[in-house]
């Protein structure tokens, strides 16, 4: 009886009900483990590769032709009002990957904002993400690391706690991009090392050339494994019209040129 008390405290604990849980639970049991190395650039027309629990209709990730970064296909996403799941208004894929600690991985993506991303004054939107993996049952915190766009404006932050938290110990906001431009591709390219003991390390990269650098503690010392990432767009408060982005050529990998996100990583060397 201690025991299923215990399994109950810490379900309340993590601010997730129970049948949300149970299927954390079950998704656990199967969830790939993911390669060092990948490319899920949406060229062979599937969502092979990316997890798609966190969408929540059919039309939420579209595979389409018409805007695209590099190759013939990309990824566009979209929320309208009342489109929630996984405690969020949210349409995300997720790279079932766990960042190894004390380790680097390199990290590249496209993201293009159309004229007509224009976010209710105040509401945040998360367009990428580095998401904390929680142990089953614990609660889980802010991004260690995030692409956000409040009110014309783009920036990276991140957050650093003891335990995970919604109220971290430290926020930071390590680039702030003003009047972020629309109906262009933004290219983005991260090198990260993960520590849960020590200092994060992480390089920036937009358009090919240096963003950000940081060194310092990043993420939750409570937890054994290293985030994961995820991309798409998440509205932090009510939205009255649907809202749309699109992402193109997802690589991870060893060097800046396995995730140069200007190259067509699957069968080409085209640039464009």
């Amino acid at each position: 009886m201690s025991n299923a008390k215990t399994e109950a405290d810490r379900i309340a604990a993590s601010g997730r009900t129970p049948q949300e849980h149970a299927e954390i639970a079950r998704a656990l049991e199967s969830d790939p483990k993911g390669e060092r190395s990948i490319t899920l650039d949406f060229e062979n027309g599937s969502f092979e590769g990316w997890s798609v629990r966190r969408l929540p209709r059919p039309g939420s990730a579209t595979i389409q032709s018409q805007i695209v970064r590099i190759g013939t296909r990309a990824c566009r996403f979209e929320i309208d009002k009342g489109d929630y799941v996984s405690q969020g208004a949210r349409a995300e894929l997720r790279d079932w990957y766990n960042a190894p600690l004390e380790a680097e991985t390199w990290y590249g993506f496209s993201t293009y904002l159309p004229r007509s991303f224009v976010p209710p004054k105040g509401v945040g939107v998360v367009l990428a993400q580095w998401h904390d993996q929680a142990e089953l049952g614990d609660p889980s915190g802010k991004p260690p690391l995030a692409i956000r766009y409040l009110d014309g404006v783009l920036r990276v932050t991140g957050a650093f706690s003891q335990v995970a938290s919604d109220d971290p110990d430290q926020l930071h906001v390590f680039h702030e991009i003003p009047d972020c431009p629309h109906d262009v591709w933004l290219d983005f390219i991260f090198r990260i090392h993960w520590s849960n003991t020590g200092a994060s390390r992480v390089h920036a990269f937009a358009g090919g050339k240096s963003l950000f650098r940081f060194e310092g503690p990043l993420g939750y010392r409570n937890q054994k494994k290293g985030p994961y990432f995820k991309l798409g767009v998440y509205a932090s408060g009510e939205i009255d019209e649907p809202l749309v982005v699109y992402h193109d050529n997802y690589s991870r990998g060893a060097s800046y040129e396995d995730v140069d996100p200007g190259v067509l990583h699957t069968g080409s060397d085209d640039r464009s």
